[in-house]
């Protein structure tokens, strides 16, 4: 062969390769951008110039080798970690029913960036065969609260937390109230049912033997509910009526961890 076309031949299988080199980095940068979420401060999907953390593209593994153990429904998880986008130190690492991080399992880790220390929690779906399936709810709440509509009235007493591994709660409350009316004191007991969507809103249904009520609203981390409704009365004869629009607060003390949520930030 000719040392001319040799060289020709040399030169364009050289620039070939670096073609195709070429074309793998720029693949290879592009899918690692697409498999990188990034976040704001308040854990919303933002783009990489106003993110504080980031995520790569979660996998998936089967249940019992991220947990140890089976989950009903649940044949494998997402594996969640979570970074700060400054420092590239992890701030998150656990296993997630969905591809959002909402539904956590198993052992779930959060890292401070500052100090490196850690905060551990354990959402544990585990069954005990060894029990029966019926359970009593979980160790009951002390709740406050207080609520204006023709009058203002004081309520306090005990909430049951009928399934508190969820992420949403049902709350059973039993308690006693005091109202006064024409200068005169009344008891009202209490029973409710509040749902607790999220961390953030509620809608509660109660009764007492003078008045049925319904409020909606806000709620923080399930320690206070924040709501607006109606109550009306069973016998606008009997004093004392409770009728009208009404506005409500509710404050909830307990040591069960599961009945509050978190912030998503350590």
């Amino acid at each position: 062969m000719h040392p001319t076309k040799q060289l020709n031949a040399i030169i364009k299988k050289i620039i070939k390769y670096c073609s195709l080199i070429v074309f793998i980095l720029l693949a290879s940068k592009t899918s690692a951008q697409n498999d990188t979420i990034f976040f704001d401060q308040n854990w919303k999907k933002s783009n990489k110039e106003t993110a504080l953390y980031y995520r790569i593209k979660p996998i998936k593994i089967k249940t019992k080798t991220a947990v140890g153990y089976k989950i009903t429904d649940t044949d494998s998880l997402y594996v969640i970690n979570d970074y700060y986008l400054k420092s590239n130190k992890i701030q998150f690492q656990g296993y997630s029913k969905d591809l959002e991080a909402e539904y956590l399992v198993g052992n779930a880790k959060w890292y401070n960036e500052n100090d490196d220390t850690s905060e551990t929690r354990n959402f544990n779906y585990q069954v005990n065969n060894n029990t029966p399936r019926f359970r009593i709810p979980e160790w009951p709440i002390l709740y406050l609260g207080y609520s204006i509509a023709t009058k203002s009235q004081f309520t306090g007493g005990l909430e049951f937390c009928l399934d508190c591994k969820e992420e949403n709660k049902l709350f059973l409350g039993l308690g006693y109230g005091i109202t006064s009316y024409d200068g005169k004191y009344y008891g009202l007991p209490d029973m409710h049912l509040s749902y607790n969507i999220q961390k953030s809103l509620f809608i509660k249904a109660g009764a007492s033997d003078k008045n049925a009520y319904a409020l909606a609203g806000l709620t923080f981390l399930n320690m206070i509910d924040l709501g607006f409704g109606y109550s009306a009365p069973f016998d606008r004869e009997k004093i004392p009526v409770v009728k009208g629009f009404t506005f409500g607060v509710t404050f909830r003390f307990t040591n069960n961890k599961n009945v509050y949520g978190r912030l998503r930030m350590f």
